[in-house]
């Protein structure tokens, strides 16, 4: 541990100074609060399990009060993430170990946070093809985050749908994403299903595949309705799934959403 119980801690050296070279985590605890108590081994045992990639502080704020008053701490246990001199996240209360874990898990700052922060803004403003080769090598690099890998398959999903499926079944039921993997998991069955030509349904389902592979969401939407609208329990439904999922990958407020939404639940309902 950075600072065992018991420890006054400097303010400039093991907080501000220390987290221009690693996270500092400082945990706002007092003898008296049994919350701090459940929650102190905890984060003790993140921290042995960390390896050094954060640091935790632990504040007595009955032997340190003028600490509790300049970070207005109101209720304590208090979290508080620093980096390079700078709160990045904190939380009040207590929390079991899974749930902190996650919290660590998206909060801290790494390599791969910042690659994304700056590539993220800049995929709306390439074309397709260039940004699915920007997410692959960040993905190469960083696989592990979720976030990088997400955004990477929502694209592949119309280039390689096998792929995706085999990668993201495993995740179907797994929080906090699994809206996300069922949608993937939708687009890629729709654009892995064999249609023939024997039905006018089929014919149109057919053509919404090839829209899609074609990188042409607007078209796909517009055959995937026409579909539904003869038959809209075809194949179990595949065309109303299908468009859900589109519209969730495009966003409500995107325009293409926006022109095929009301047909879609005229054709629906």
């Amino acid at each position: 541990i950075c600072s065992p119980a018991g420890t006054m801690i400097n303010e400039k050296t093991d907080i501000i100074e220390a987290s221009y070279t690693v996270p500092i985590l400082v945990d706002f605890w007092a003898e008296w609060c049994g919350p701090c108590r459940m929650v102190g081994p905890i984060l003790e045992e993140l921290h042995r399990e960390a390896n050094g990639a954060w640091k935790l502080v632990k504040v007595n704020t009955e032997e340190q009060p003028e600490l509790m008053e300049r970070y207005g701490i109101q209720g304590i246990p208090a979290l508080k993430l620093f980096w390079k001199g700078t709160i990045i996240a904190e939380q009040v209360g207590a929390q079991p170990k899974h749930l902190l874990k996650r919290w660590l898990d998206v909060v801290l700052p790494g390599e791969d946070k910042e690659a994304w922060d700056q590539l993220a803004p800049q995929l709306a403003e390439m074309d397709a093809a260039t940004a699915l080769q920007q997410l692959q090598a960040f993905v190469q690099k960083y696989p592990n985050h979720q976030a990088g890998r997400v955004a990477y398959w929502k694209r592949l999903v119309f280039h390689k749908p096998h792929e995706v499926l085999q990668a993201v079944t495993p995740l179907a039921n797994a929080e906090p994403l699994i809206d996300t993997w069922q949608d993937l998991i939708t687009l890629a069955s729709f654009l892995t299903m064999e249609f023939g030509n024997e039905s006018p349904v089929d014919a149109a389902l057919q053509q919404a595949q090839a829209q899609l592979q074609q990188g042409n969401t607007d078209a796909a939407l517009e055959q995937l309705i026409n579909s539904i609208m003869l038959n809209k329990t075809a194949h179990d439904g595949i065309a109303r799934k299908t468009c859900i999922a589109l519209f969730h990958n495009l966003g409500e407020q995107h325009p293409i959403t926006q022109k095929h939404r009301t047909r879609f639940n005229m054709a629906v309902y």
